[in-house]
């Protein structure tokens, strides 16, 4: 019997296991499998059920009240960590009405016209990264390249432009990822405690300053927010900042890097990006369907749900497995075949659906699109190792890499010709 597949510890358990390494490389065959015969059943680690069909997924996110977001709150607001470590994450979290109204707080930031307007620290922020790039060596993509440039642009919007460093907020994004539903370990739960006391530390004197010292910036809008003719708590702009940071920051730097690995099993669609750079968005789409850094996300059932012929109990912890949807062959033609000029594509639901939608969608959009774009016109040959030789996450809800050694070069082909 695979690693994969255990022996079901209870009725309903399909045996799959989420943390199996081999899963972790490439989750898809798990995920066809489990669309044929298992479309709704439970799985290690946690003995969480999962979902794995688009029509199903799609149901589960339309429909707050049944599924709630609520959730969320068993990984970042667990009883065993102190209650001032303890931090909901807003938003994410919420279900109507509170939902809404946290979410307008912020939206006016991500607004499209208030994204665009960031094109050009982007585009010089990319270009300043590749200085190291064309040498005869790899360099390693997440440390030189997708994480200080997501990084870069995030800290900016934000604000901790000049309280934080990236290597500090790496590190806390890091250790937030590692959580998960089952109690940690003593040592695991003290270094957590320790970071998020720093991060809590770098947001108050932020929040000072902001107030004294207004900044066109997310904080300053946070500070100045209010909710019932109140400011938010400390609490609450701390629930908004880690939301903020923690899912602007590893999803498009996954995106980023999951871009890389498919550009280097496919030259010949570097060729054609470089020929017609005006593809890259469509790149960027099948891309977000094909491969997204995205796993899943979680939901509480507040009664029982029968899906799939399967009776999910109230008061359980569902994942509804976005990857996997974008994938199901009854949602997409040939799903596993990258298609630049698939009709369909953003019916994919990487940024979500229904409330909960990305409310950073368009900023993670324009940011790999002017990443590809300033790659593609520097590059034409991408290589890095096969899946089996990368390092991958062992995040819950994240499929992506924590080191992508690639070797760029160019063969001097003109990007794009001239007429």
């Amino acid at each position: 019997m695979s690693k994969e597949f255990k022996k079901p510890k209870n009725k309903g358990h399909s045996g799959i296991d989420f943390h199996y390494s081999g899963f972790r490389a490439d989750p898809y065959k798990t995920y066809e499998y489990m669309r044929r015969f298992n479309p709704v059943c439970m799985v290690m680690p946690d003995n969480i059920w999962a979902v794995s069909r688009a029509a199903d997924v799609e149901y589960i996110l339309s429909n707050p009240k049944i599924f709630s977001s609520t959730g969320f709150n068993l990984l970042y607001d667990p009883i065993w960590f102190k209650q001032k470590f303890r931090t909901p994450r807003l938003i994410i979290s919420q279900d109507p009405p509170e939902h809404r109204e946290y979410r307008q707080i912020i939206s006016d930031v991500f607004s499209r016209e208030s994204v665009e307007s960031l094109e050009p620290l982007m585009r010089v922020a990319a270009q300043s990264l590749l200085i190291n790039f064309h040498g005869k060596t790899p360099v390693d993509f997440v440390k030189e390249f997708s994480y200080p440039y997501i990084g870069k642009i995030m800290r900016h919007i934000i604000g901790l432009d000049e309280t934080q460093t990236l290597k500090e907020l790496k590190q806390w994004v890091e250790i937030e990822e590692q959580v998960s539903f089952t109690r940690p370990s003593d040592q695991f739960i003290k270094a957590y405690e320790k970071i998020t006391l720093k991060q809590q530390k770098i947001y108050l004197d932020l929040f000072k300053a902001r107030r004294e010292r207004p900044q066109d910036d997310l904080v300053t809008v946070l500070v100045n927010a209010e909710r019932d003719n109140k400011k938010l708590s400390d609490q609450e702009l701390f629930g908004l900042m880690n939301l903020t940071v923690s899912a602007g920051l590893s999803t498009t730097v996954q995106m980023l890097n999951n871009g890389i690995i498919q550009l280097s099993r496919r030259p010949e669609l570097i060729a054609k990006l470089r020929k017609s750079p005006e593809l890259v968005p469509a790149f960027i789409e099948e891309l977000l369907r094909f491969n997204s850094s995205t796993s899943g996300t979680m939901r509480l059932t507040t009664e029982p749900v029968e899906l799939a012929n399967v009776t999910i109990p109230k008061g359980e912890i569902v994942m509804a497995l976005i990857a996997s949807a974008n994938r199901d062959p009854h949602r997409f033609s040939n799903p596993d075949d990258f298609d630049l000029f698939r009709p369909n594509t953003k019916r994919h639901m990487a940024f979500g659906y229904g409330i909960h939608n990305c409310i950073g969608a368009t900023l993670a959009r324009l940011e790999l699109k002017v990443a590809f774009e300033v790659l593609l016109q520097e590059f034409d040959i991408f290589s890095c190792p096969p899946h089996e030789d990368l390092v991958w996450e062992e995040s819950f809800f994240i499929h992506g890499v924590s080191e992508l050694p690639v070797q760029f070069s160019t063969a001097k082909i003109p990007a794009k010709e001239e007429v």
